[in-house]
């Protein structure tokens, strides 16, 4: 498994532990320091356990930390997880028990908790099937990650098969890898929550929403075009020439309102959450409607299957 290290020192130590802690126990771990200027790369090292090995490099970028492990793992099976985020201890075993139980199966995640930036475990949660038919169409025209990238584990043939992450798109490089290895096989997710995603406002997905809304729509682009057998257009070109139309512009401000609405329920402030996600409802209800839906679906599936296991 690969975790790109880049300035958390304050989360590493639970992220390994997780690890260490999986019910799995036959692991390479691999810890891809890109250049952190804090401690975390010396507790990774300072961690008794021979399963573990740090490999410190410059500051490339997420993206090309995440493929430097992909070089170096010898597994059949590669996972990935963010160095701020936690698995739960039967998170490899049940993931990979999918992936052996079915040779079509190239990629699996799963449902994941979201956490506040302190660990807090919350009733909120992120993931939905990627197994039925809308959602592998959607996936391979760049237009779906289905799941939390830290819940992803994967053939690693395919994954080098397929290029590995596009290191010039690194806040959609996740969802670029998808499409690609949607193309190659089926993709599925277990539908109980197996781990934590922590937000907080260094978070990418915080940090970025401009950026990422153009280059999502660069990969959807390029994945449609590969998909359909015509040329794909290249980044700077796309990007340069770029402008997004008035009802995409309404669509990014819901979903962003979505999002903080979200950050801001997270952290126990209601009011003004309830707000925003009026706000994301007036400018875009369908959007909003189906993003709501898709949350209690995940929710009830999830309640489902912890039920079933009981």
């Amino acid at each position: 498994m690969i975790i790109p290290l880049y300035n958390t020192e304050k989360y590493i130590g639970a992220c390994l532990a997780s690890v260490l802690s999986q019910t799995h126990t036959n692991l390479e771990v691999i810890v891809v320091d890109d250049g952190s200027t804090d401690g975390g790369a010396a507790i990774a090292e300072g961690i008794a356990d021979e399963r573990i090995r740090v490999d410190r490099g410059p500051n490339r970028g997420v993206s090309a930390a995440r493929n430097r492990g992909l070089d170096l793992a010898r597994g059949e099976i590669v996972a990935f997880l963010d160095a701020d985020d936690i698995w739960y201890p039967d998170k490899l075993s049940e993931q990979i028990s999918v992936l052996q139980s079915d040779r079509d199966v190239v990629a699996v995640g799963a449902v994941f908790h979201y956490l506040s930036r302190d660990g807090r475990r919350h009733l909120s949660q992120v993931g939905q099937d990627a197994r039925d038919a809308d959602a592998r169409e959607r996936m391979q025209r760049g237009q779906l990650m289905p799941f939390p990238p830290s819940s992803l584990i994967a053939r690693t043939d395919r994954v080098r098969d397929a290029g590995g992450f596009d290191e010039s798109i690194p806040p959609v490089a996740d969802l670029d890898l998808m499409a690609r290895l949607a193309l190659a096989g089926s993709v599925a997710t277990v539908m109980r929550p197996l781990g934590g995603y922590r937000l907080h406002s260094s978070a990418m997905t915080v940090r970025q929403p401009a950026e990422m809304m153009t280059l999502a729509r660069f990969v959807e682009k390029r994945a449609t075009a590969r998909l359909e057998g015509r040329p794909a257009p290249d980044l700077e070109s796309f990007v340069s020439a770029y402008r997004p139309t008035k009802a995409q512009r309404r669509r990014d401000g819901a979903q962003q309102r979505f999002r903080d609405a979200g950050m801001l329920a997270m952290e126990g402030r209601y009011v003004r959450a309830t707000t925003l996600c009026a706000l994301a409802l007036a400018a875009r209800p369908w959007y909003t409607m189906r993003r709501i839906a898709a949350h209690l679906s995940v929710r009830r599936a999830s309640s489902a299957v912890a039920h079933g296991a009981s």
